[in-house]
């Protein structure tokens, strides 16, 4: 990955203060995508003795949860509407199971939104997930009470106002124009934080500055290809939140 963030490196150039900042939600904040692989692994497997890997995993993360069950089964020739419906209700049950027993905080989030919180910088967060779950992902008092600093929250997977979810930019279009103080003067004033290639691609299509932190576990075969490499928005790269200078985007340093 090391060559890849050089290339972003070296073609950052100066722009106007980030005024604001979003954050995904899973895989950024909180380490949840191996529990959305190990509920599909078990599920997968029981019901079709298929065998999920990282080429089904880049096609579902960033999605709403509907969307990316049915592009997993479309991508093994499984496209039965009552085949998908069996497929959620068993995926529903066991990823509600590890949701509660096992998220966790990813290293450098809560740093890092304690910092800007303190700072007084506008923070949100834009996530595919839907009200439900993402109840069972916060069950656990320490998280949702950590995550009070964050009380604007875009939930794709169950906001009425969504018609399209990642990797269209609609999502962060409509959170945007959410924030309490107005919104930012221009897209590119708000950083975002993406674990994912759908999520990269809903940002920048929407016009935002970029900061891709992926989990190299889940990254799609020649990914480093992608067109997203040649945006000049995809600011940085970052193997970890612990990683992130807030000084270089005119956001306060951390004392």
């Amino acid at each position: 990955m090391s060559s890849f963030i050089d290339d972003i490196e070296e073609k950052f150039v100066s722009r106007g203060s980030v005024t604001h900042v979003i954050f995904d939600f899973d895989g950024i904040l909180v380490d949840t995508e191996r529990l959305y692989s190990k509920a599909n692994e078990q599920v997968l497997k029981n019901q079709h003795g298929k065998t999920f890997t990282n080429i089904e995993k880049s096609l579902m993360m960033g999605k709403a949860k509907p969307l990316a069950v049915e592009a997993l089964l479309k991508s093994f020739g499984l496209d039965d509407p009552k085949g998908i419906e069996k497929y959620m209700e068993a995926y529903d049950a066991k990823l509600a199971e590890l949701l509660i027993a096992e998220t966790e905080v990813l290293p450098g989030a809560i740093p890092l939104v304690d910092h800007l919180h303190k700072s007084g910088i506008p923070l949100a967060i834009c996530t595919g997930s839907d009200a439900l779950e993402f109840k069972q992902k916060t069950s656990n008092t320490e998280i949702s009470n950590w995550l009070e600093k964050i009380p604007l929250r875009l939930l794709c997977g169950s906001d009425p106002e969504i018609t399209y979810c990642k990797p269209h930019p609609e999502p962060y279009l409509k959170l945007m124009k959410r924030f309490d103080d107005g919104g930012p003067a221009s897209p590119e004033n708000v950083l975002v934080f993406e674990d994912s290639v759908n999520g990269v691609r809903s940002a920048l299509d929407a016009g935002c500055t970029v900061i891709m932190v992926p989990q190299p576990e889940f990254l799609p075969p020649n990914w480093e290809e992608d067109e997203l490499r040649a945006h000049p928005n995809l600011v940085e790269v970052l193997e970890s939140l612990t990683e992130f200078k807030p000084q270089n985007y005119g956001l306060p340093s951390f004392c």
